[in-house]
């Protein structure tokens, strides 16, 4: 008797309780800003909660196309000041992350990266850099901007040469 009680009351349990079903899904229409929802895109979920919105994203080697001039101060291997330069490079992206970095000598291009922190850095298939104005001569460096808009490119680099090594020091402004 009292197993009959008790498959009487888990019968009965079970027989009441209903499957659970999601509600439809509710969009608040509130939530009107779009975001960007491309992670390697620099405003990656700026404004969000909103609308997704990808035509918003800003990539980060969009930041530095243009044309810069480049004011250099260099350095020996004693990290005495040797002298001073200043000369029109220009940036331009060839992906989303991909720059190339011309105006260092005569159709030399440069290869760089850029992320999403709003840093760049120089490709390289060697731990010397990439070749650079002579055959003997490599560059290896980085750069970055404070911002989006920012009109101004921190660069250093280094060259490593047959004589020696020159550190490069030096501010690029956007023209």
């Amino acid at each position: 008797m009292r197993n009959l009680i008790l498959f009487s009351l888990v019968l009965i349990f079970f027989t009441q309780c209903k499957k659970y079903k999601d509600p439809d899904p509710f969009t608040d229409p509130r939530l009107t800003d779009p975001y960007c929802n491309i992670p390697s895109a620099i405003n990656y979920n700026w404004n969000f909660p909103g609308i997704p919105d990808n035509s918003t994203c800003i990539f980060p080697a969009q930041i530095y196309n243009g044309n810069y001039f480049y004011r250099d101060s260099f350095y020996n291997e004693m990290e005495t000041l040797v002298g001073k330069d200043s000369f029109d490079i220009q940036f331009d992206d060839i992906d989303t992350t991909q720059l190339l970095i011309t105006g260092f000598c005569n159709s030399l291009s440069l290869k760089a990266k850029a992320n999403r922190f709003f840093k760049f850095q120089l490709d390289s298939n060697t731990t010397k850099g990439q070749l650079f104005c002579r055959t003997l001569d490599t560059i290896a460096g980085n750069g970055y901007a404070n911002s989006i808009n920012d009109t101004i490119i921190h660069f250093t680099y280094t060259i490593l040469t047959d004589t020696g090594i020159v550190y490069h020091k030096g501010i690029a402004t956007k023209k």
